[in-house]
């Protein structure tokens, strides 16, 4: 007896996954043409494709994408590792390569890393057992280890400000260096003499220590460039470097900083530092910016959220995702060493900062 339809959709969909057999039992045609619609093949006939794509919607049927990356040699997946889901700062590049990525038939699969080098390694790990087609290495650690595997393995990658490279590894810089000289040149402007850097270097406590993240050491580099433009002799600079959760790291470096020193502006080496800092400082009653000045560095969403909102330096997201996406595509089609964009860096002044008390 023939089954209705309407009557075969209420019964597969009753299962507990619909499966791709379903969808061409249902419309009535071999599973290469099912695979040959969803791959969107040139040589289905248009009727038959709309019978597909019909049954498709009917059943609710999704593609398994794992399943078919193993069965082809080129994927449609792309694969984002981050250091940390919690930061802001990473959670919106994965955003930004989210959508960059979906815009160019691209799924994408994510991992953390939580600034541990061998998870770095174990994400690469599962990255190439999905078959992805990429990588955005968005990471501030770097492990040599995942760097070989990633070489050895002929996946197209994209690190984020990473000196590493070879036929198929690039990277994408942020001129971060710059970002943080010209917010330590707008508090000098603005007449501060009296400066904390805090910063949050993630560092272990096993032994031998994590050589400190690259991305830091650059801001490090801009921080004491800009310092160097005015008479040093006139500055009283202190650096406290805190490890730990990134929020919680900037309270105790203020609550450190207070106990120790005088100063009129804090330069947080994050948004999130900067955050912490916010509680510590209002917690001892002094007013931002009236009594000290607060710069951050990332221009995520809290910036706005914050009372008062975070001067801070911004990193482009956007063009950072498209600048990835690009030169990632560019290795999937062969290219063998596509250019390596430097993006720049800009300050977003907002109420965090003004002259120091007395000017």
């Amino acid at each position: 007896m023939a089954v209705s339809p309407k009557a075969d959709a209420h019964k597969t969909k009753r299962s507990s996954r619909i499966k791709i057999q379903d969808v061409a039992r249902m419309a009535q045609v071999s599973l290469s043409t099912v695979s040959g619609v969803l791959n969107e093949k040139d040589n289905i006939r248009p009727e038959t494709r709309q019978r597909v794509l019909d049954v498709i919607e009917q059943l609710g049927y999704t593609p398994n994408i794992f399943a078919s990356n193993l069965a082809r040699r080129r994927t449609k997946l792309i694969g984002i590792i981050v250091s940390d889901l919690l930061n802001p700062f990473f959670a919106e590049i994965a955003k930004a390569l989210d959508t960059q990525a979906r815009a160019l038939g691209y799924e994408t699969f994510l991992a953390s890393t939580s600034f541990h080098p061998e998870q770095q390694y174990a994400a690469v790990r599962q990255m190439l057992a999905l078959r992805v087609a990429g990588i955005a290495m968005m990471t501030s650690e770097n492990d040599p280890e995942a760097f070989s595997l990633l070489k050895s393995s002929g996946t197209p990658t994209v690190y984020l400000d990473n000196p590493h490279a070879g036929p198929h590894i690039g990277t994408v810089r942020v001129d971060k260096r710059h970002g943080m000289f010209i917010a330590v040149q707008h508090l000098l402007e603005l007449g501060h003499r009296r400066i904390l850097l805090i910063k949050n270097s993630q560092q272990s406590l096993s032994e031998p220590p994590e050589p400190p993240m690259l991305s830091h050491m650059e801001r490090q580099i801009g921080f004491e460039e800009a310092l160097l433009q005015y008479n040093p002799k006139e500055m009283d600079v202190h650096i406290i470097d805190e490890a730990g959760e990134p929020a919680a790291a900037g309270l105790r470096a203020v609550q450190r900083a207070l106990e120790r020193y005088r100063f009129t502006a804090v330069v947080a080496i994050n948004d999130l530092v900067a955050l912490g800092a916010f509680r510590g400082l209002q917690a001892a009653g002094l007013s931002i910016p009236q009594d000290v000045s607060v710069v951050g560095f990332d221009n995520t969403y809290l910036c706005d959220f914050l009372h008062p909102p975070l001067t801070t330096v911004a990193t482009p997201r956007a063009d950072l995702a498209r600048s990835v996406l690009s030169m990632l595509n560019a290795y999937i089609d062969g290219a063998e060493q596509p250019s390596e964009p430097m993006l720049s860096a800009s300050i977003v002044l907002r109420e965090s900062t003004a002259k120091p008390p007395g000017k």
